[in-house]
Order: structure tokens, then sequence, then C-alpha cells
């Protein structure tokens, strides 16, 4: 479980939209955390990872609450946040609800299923430092980005940074699942920019040249 390795160990966690509580039980049983709390939305996510905890005897050390993203939270309560599986604007969404709150966390984990550079564009904003970006292969290309929010630092992210991620660029010519990720997205990119007719007007010459421009960003990338 790629974002199980992520999550600060031996500290409280909390898994929010947490999937049946499948990271919590795990974090809790394997002894990596010593209490969870997961949060849930609507009634039926949250009757079915309350059944999920107890069927796993877990009942004990993990609480299922049923709120709103950070509202189930207190500030400070426990080390690490996972928000896993869901949109990047739908994280962006939640972590901007409660400013304060967010910044009170020592670490975020976050798994956006698109909108990756909106995330980063939050952290960015924010002053929030990227400590690490991971890259799952699992059928689809996951990326797992991990935030420091009590940092301030200054560095701004370029539009190529924002968009690739900065440390999955340097770890590019390095980890050979990071290239890998690189080169599905270019020869995607390359498929599209193949359909689109070279006598394009207006949007779709538009598009044909966005589409150029982050395909030169995934060469030099590669190079």
């Amino acid at each position: 479980m790629s974002v199980a390795d992520l999550v600060i160990a031996g500290e409280p966690v909390a898994d929010i939209g947490s999937d049946h509580a499948l990271l919590a039980c795990y974090l809790v049983r394997e002894g990596c955390c010593p209490r969870a709390i997961c949060g849930e939305l609507g009634d039926g996510p949250y009757r079915r990872t309350l059944e999920a905890v107890f069927r796993h005897g877990l009942h004990h050390l993990i609480e299922v609450r049923q709120g709103n993203g950070l509202e189930v939270l207190a500030e400070g309560e426990v080390a690490t946040v996972v928000l896993a599986g869901m949109g990047g604007n739908t994280i962006v969404n939640i972590l901007n609800a409660s400013p304060a709150k967010t910044q009170s966390f020592k670490r975020l984990v976050l798994q956006p299923m698109n909108a990756l550079g909106q995330v980063r564009r939050l952290a960015d904003s924010r002053g929030w430092s990227i400590e690490k970006e991971t890259v799952v292969k699992d059928g689809d290309y996951y990326v797992n980005l991990v935030l420091n929010p009590r940092s301030r630092q200054e560095h701004k992210l370029s539009e190529t940074e924002l968009r690739w991620g900065p440390l999955l660029m340097r770890d590019a010519t390095e980890e050979p699942v990071v290239r890998d990720y690189f080169r599905f997205h270019l020869d995607k990119l390359e498929r599209i920019i193949a359909g689109i007719p070279d006598q394009s007007t207006g949007r779709s010459l538009m598009r044909k040249r966005e589409y150029e421009k982050r395909k030169k960003e995934l060469e030099e990338i590669l190079r």
C-alpha cells in the first residue's frame, strides 16, 4: 500500500473518504499508527466504514466520524491527514475550507485522481513544501503527494513544475516507474496531436499548440 508508507509512523492518522477503512485498518493492525480516524460524508459510506471497523475488531482503535472533509477533526488531533482516491479539485476545496485547521497537522498525504496541477498550485500559494512525490503503477498510474502544511517556503513553482511535479521531474532519470509515467503521458499527447488536423483554426488550433507545448516539456524532462 503506497499511501501507507507515507504516513508518520507511531502517530495518529486520519483518512478522509476512507473507502471502507482499508488504510486505517492496515495501519492500526500492523502497528504503524496507534489509532486512526475515518471521515465519511454520506450515510451509506459512513455505515459501511463503521461495519468494516467492527468486523475487523478494531473499533477500540479506529473511530468513524460523519461529516464534511476536515470538519470531523479537531485542530492538531492527528499527525497525518490522508486524502486519497478523489478528484484534485475536491481535495483543494477540502483543504481550502479550513485553512487554520489544515496547517495544524504535520503532514498531508494526497492522492488526486486528476487535477494534480491544482493541488500543487494550492500548496505553492500557501508556501507548503512538497516533501515527496511518488508514482505507483497499479493498472493505471497514481501520483502521491506529501505536503508539509506547516512550512512557509518562498520558492514559487513554474507552470511546468506545477503540471508535472518538481520532484518527479528530478527523479525522471533515476526512477524507472517515474520515467514510464512521463512516457505514458508523452505517448498520449502524441496521439492527441496526431488526431488534430494541420489545417485547424480557432479553438482546435489553440488546443493543438497547448498540447505541443506540453509535449516539448515532457521531451525535455525525459532527455
